[in-house]
């Protein structure tokens, strides 16, 4: 016997259970839904998609009133603003914000540094190659650039996986102004997500990440930034 698992919604989409369904053929050869455990109410209606993640408390993500979108094929949240405040009034988080304020940070911090070590593309001679940014490649990088500043017409070097060469001077200084610009979008968007994670509420907190969006302030001040410093972060996208 064939089955399915459903949610249950009622006349106005607002999500009540879910439900084991059995697929059963009548005399007709026809397939019937057979319900189990439950009984429909009228209005009722099974929707064949995942359950909705519901909210354990003030600052976790998911829904207080799941509602289902027939147009957008999605849950989306049933409660107004006022019935969320007071759902979270009477279900605080355990943890402290500026607890989670702090976590939230230090990882946002160490995403950071994942992202600049990883290092960019950069193209040269060979075509386009990859040069990670590890303390040691950043030491070694700065000895390199140091070194045609002074006059050197090249310098062995290497990208990632490739055996060492003799790097030309404008080689050098492409992957040079490219470790600046990596280096510098990612440090300037860090610490716009800083600015956002100390003034965001408890359900804010739980939604940034590493790579969201902006809100509209923090990224018009991220651009204005990285275009008086000349746009370099701006070559991140094509890092």
């Amino acid at each position: 016997m064939d089955y399915k698992h459903c949610c249950v919604v009622n006349a106005d989409g607002v999500y009540q259970t879910f439900v084991l369904v059995l697929l059963e053929q009548n005399e007709e050869g026809e397939t019937t839904e057979n319900v189990q455990g439950y009984k429909m109410a009228e209005g009722e209606q099974l929707i064949d998609t995942a359950p909705p993640s519901m909210r354990q408390h003030a600052g976790t993500s998911g829904f207080i009133t799941p509602k289902w979108d027939d147009d957008a094929g999605a849950w989306i949240e049933g409660a107004t603003a006022e019935q969320i405040a007071a759902w979270e009034a009477e279900h605080p988080d355990p943890v402290p914000l500026e607890d989670r304020r702090a976590a939230k940070t230090a990882a946002m911090s160490a995403a950071c540094n994942a992202a600049i070590t990883a290092g960019m593309d950069v193209t040269t001679t060979q075509g386009t190659e990859h040069f990670s940014l590890q303390e040691t490649d950043q030491i070694n990088l700065t000895a390199a650039v140091t070194a045609v500043q002074q006059g050197a017409s090249d310098y062995p070097y290497h990208a990632d996986g490739e055996l060492c060469r003799m790097f030309t001077a404008a080689e050098i200084g492409a992957v040079g102004q490219a470790s600046i610009a990596h280096k510098l979008y990612h440090t300037t968007y860090c610490n716009h997500l800083f600015a956002w994670i100390r003034r965001a509420s408890a359900a804010e907190l739980a939604g940034i990440t590493y790579g969201a969006e902006l809100p509209e302030d923090l990224a018009a001040s991220m651009q204005a930034l990285l275009a008086q410093a000349g746009g370099a972060g701006e070559t991140e996208a094509e890092t």
